[in-house]
């Protein structure tokens, strides 16, 4: 299929490969989004709406997948999606005390460190569901808002600058920011688990 085809179906089914593809890869999907919002290609509140939704259906996913299999996926398949034993008993210990904090905070700061050990766990434990999936669309917003605000941001430098030198620059500083990013919000939820554990 050559690019052409790929860009006429995409431009086809435009919100419904962002469901998709946020479900597999949100942030990276959801900084690109800014910029086809920027230059035209997609409209806000469908483009929010339809990554939202795919990054929740991922959420839900790693829940049932805490929920039906537990700790014998962990041990099992854990390796493959960086979630260890460790992280989980972690997860664990945190939610029997902070389990509301951990699920928004999670979601809005790109995981605590251990995003999909916080998911998968709160399946194990048996965190209500409904509880889960609230907490998790408000942390949504928070994430879904500031992902697409950078994208369109740099989707904006990408349009101002005219040359092939400055348009190299500002796709490599979009990537560097969105790396600086996932780093402060793991960094953010690495002293926010120690200072919940700190708490009685």
């Amino acid at each position: 299929m050559s690019i052409d085809a790929v860009i006429a179906l995409f431009l086809q089914y435009k919100y419904f490969a962002l469901v998709a593809l946020s479900l597999l890869e949100g942030p990276y999907v959801m900084m690109l989004s800014g910029v086809l919002l920027r230059v035209g290609v997609i409209s806000l509140l469908p483009a929010f709406i339809a990554l939202s939704i795919g990054d929740l259906i991922a959420d839900t996913l790693w829940y049932y997948v805490g929920y039906v299999f537990g700790d014998r996926f962990v041990l099992r398949f854990g390796k493959f999606f960086d979630i260890t034993k460790e992280n989980i008993e972690y997860a664990k210990e945190l939610f029997s005390r902070h389990r509301k904090k951990i699920l928004f905070g999670s979601k809005a700061t790109a995981g605590f460190g251990f995003s999909l050990a916080t998911l998968v766990a709160a399946g194990v434990v048996r965190a209500p569901f409904w509880e889960y999936l609230y907490l998790n669309v408000l942390g949504q917003l928070v994430w879904t808002t500031i992902m697409l605000s950078v994208g369109y941001f740099f989707g904006n430098l990408y349009i101002i600058v005219d040359n092939v030198l400055g348009k190299i620059f500002v796709i490599g500083a979009a990537v560097l920011v969105l790396y600086l990013l996932l780093r402060l919000g793991r960094r953010i939820g690495q002293q926010t688990k120690e200072r919940l554990m700190n708490e009685k």
